[in-house]
């Protein structure tokens, strides 16, 4: 967490903040002894349970008026503001309980300090860091972009189409990607040339690239990849479909600390969405990785993919500039985009994950995947990669269960 003044926030605007946060405080002060005394004297309410009946209360008036008056926070859902009242609540009770049991205790036991200085010296250093998680956490003032900025960052993104043989589905793909709200730069490349996907990006004047050699998964990517010149790039599939709003909802999230970002996504199969429990296990296993905090942490991006390969990989953008040039690097055939993100996981910066559902995944049988399936590489490959998280008895049992995603082919 850094604890940087806002963005256009004068060192006036910031000690001000801090002083009508301390006039909340001590309103906030009044409210808490108010109710510990009515619910004791009055209602005979137990000591304990009056103290955290004030308690509750005190913070939710001091959520209230820090928001109104304080950090004028503009809240865009309901969500956002449970999710800020629930972290008001965290910094209230580190800084209101446990972090004066820790002082008291220093003072009083240790240093022999009478209890009414202490009590005094305890706000001293309680106040400045409540108001601190409070403006830079609990409160915090996400940066929105306008559209116009948005648009204006457009450069920087590429999709890298990969092409495949003759795809009946490249065309639609190609639509998907020229057809964005906030249009991104583009091309196609193939190991295999043929007429028709020569034909596709003369069409729609995408540039195009040829890779000589055989076709291989890995080197198509990299291949792709390598040609993109912006600095955050996505290696589209040919099957898939984008949403309008991929490109847009990526920008829209920008970091420059982030590594890589992937998205929510729609099974698509035989034309139309068919969501399954594959999908929506997944957002379940990613939920802390949405978070801008949390995923930067290693433990959240590791244990994300830890059960599984939770990431859509066609939904992935990656940050070329902290990525570097050759990103594919794994000794595995079909899993080398799980094994890929274990690696980004392990580097230092952002992991995040988008809960918006922004790209169709095609299902069918001419899939890539459905063939590793058949041949049962997938399994072998799923095996070497759960040992990397577990001992081999835990890989044995999730893979009795783990084999049952496969049925979604």
């Amino acid at each position: 967490m850094r604890f940087k003044r806002n963005e256009g926030e004068s060192l006036k605007d910031f000690v001000m903040s801090f002083i009508k946060f301390g006039i909340v405080g001590v309103i906030n002060t009044f409210i808490s002894y108010a109710i510990v005394n009515t619910s004791y004297y009055v209602f005979n309410i137990p000591l304990q349970i009056s103290n955290i009946l004030a308690f509750v209360l005190s913070v939710l008036c001091s959520f209230l008026l820090n928001g109104l008056f304080v950090f004028k926070k503009k809240y865009e859902s309901i969500k956002d503001v449970l999710h800020t009242l629930f972290k008001t609540y965290l910094t209230y009770s580190f800084t209101g309980l446990i972090l004066t049991v820790i002082l008291t205790e220093i003072e009083c036991n240790r240093l022999g300090i009478p209890l009414y200085i202490a009590s005094l010296a305890n706000l001293v250093v309680t106040v400045p860091i409540n108001f601190l998680l409070n403006k830079f956490w609990a409160f915090r003032k996400e940066k929105v972009l306008s559209d116009e900025e948005i648009e204006e960052m457009a450069k920087i993104h590429t999709f890298a189409i990969c092409a495949y043989k003759e795809s009946e589905y490249l065309e639609e793909c190609v639509k998907s990607v020229i057809n964005q709200e906030v249009p991104t730069n583009y091309l196609i490349a193939t190991s295999t040339p043929n007429d028709k996907i020569k034909s596709i990006a003369e069409k729609y004047n995408i540039p195009y690239f040829v890779r000589d050699g055989a076709s291989d998964i890995q080197d198509d990517w990299n291949f792709a990849y390598s040609n993109a010149k912006t600095e955050l790039v996505t290696i589209a599939h040919q099957d898939d479909i984008y949403e309008p709003n991929y490109s847009k909802e990526i920008l829209k999230n920008y970091s420059a600390d982030t590594l890589m970002y992937n998205t929510n996504y729609n099974p698509y199969h035989n034309g139309k969405v068919t969501p399954d429990k594959n999908s929506k296990i997944k957002e379940i296993l990613k939920v802390f990785t949405k978070n801008k905090t949390l995923s930067k942490l290693k433990f959240f991006k590791v244990a994300s993919l830890a059960f599984g390969n939770t990431i859509n990989c066609p939904s992935v953008a990656y940050n070329k500039k902290l990525l570097g040039d050759k990103i594919f690097t794994s000794d595995l055939k079909f899993a080398l985009d799980w094994d890929t993100f274990l690696k980004i996981a392990k580097m230092k910066g952002r992991s995040l994950y988008i809960p918006k559902k922004l790209i169709n995944y095609r299902i069918h049988d001419g899939a890539t995947t459905k063939q590793f399936i058949v041949d049962n590489k997938r399994k072998s490959e799923d095996i070497i990669m759960f040992n990397k998280f577990w001992p081999k008895w835990i890989t044995n049992i999730i893979m009795k269960f783990y084999v049952k995603s496969y049925d979604v082919y």
